[in-house]
């Protein structure tokens, strides 16, 4: 299962549970249906189908844990999550809206692609260090006419 395309849904319920037993040490339903904003109900049908893929350990009424597939998927995702949201924030992306935009973003980046704009983040960081390129940078994000940076 682990090599089959996993939908955005499993992705995000496998980020939270990755996120709450990180936390925790454990997840219930209700700690990842508060999480998500949807119902213990859907939660529990969650679980079944990742069960079911080989993604997560579950007991019924019980807690759940990732399987090592069902990891790496979650740390994945959450991989690309964040480095898309630091680079939108880069960009002078509110952080609440970069939040939520890496979150739609996240489920289409290839572990390949995540790793080039990572090391593309690191370069920008690395570069506004320096009090010249910083001035540039930000000269840059606020120029209204953008066009002239194109290709």
């Amino acid at each position: 299962m682990a090599a089959d395309k996993v939908s955005q849904r499993k992705e995000d319920l496998l980020e939270v549970i990755f996120e709450i037993v990180q936390d925790k040490g454990y997840a219930k339903s209700r700690d990842i249906a508060a999480a998500l904003q949807i119902t213990p109900a859907t939660v529990t049908d969650g679980f079944k189908r990742l069960s079911d893929a080989g993604l997560v350990n579950y007991e019924p009424y019980g807690g759940v844990t990732l399987t090592e597939a069902g990891s790496q998927i979650a740390r994945r995702t959450k991989d690309s999550h964040q480095t898309l949201q630091r680079l939108l924030e880069l960009a002078g992306v509110e952080k609440e809206t970069a939040d939520s935009e890496a979150c739609i973003m996240e489920h289409g980046l290839s572990p390949d692609s995540c790793d080039k704009i990572n090391r593309v983040v690191a370069f920008i960081e690395e570069c506004i260090t320096d009090p010249g390129m910083n001035q540039r940078f930000r000269e840059i994000l606020n120029d209204s006419d953008a066009s002239h940076y194109q290709k």
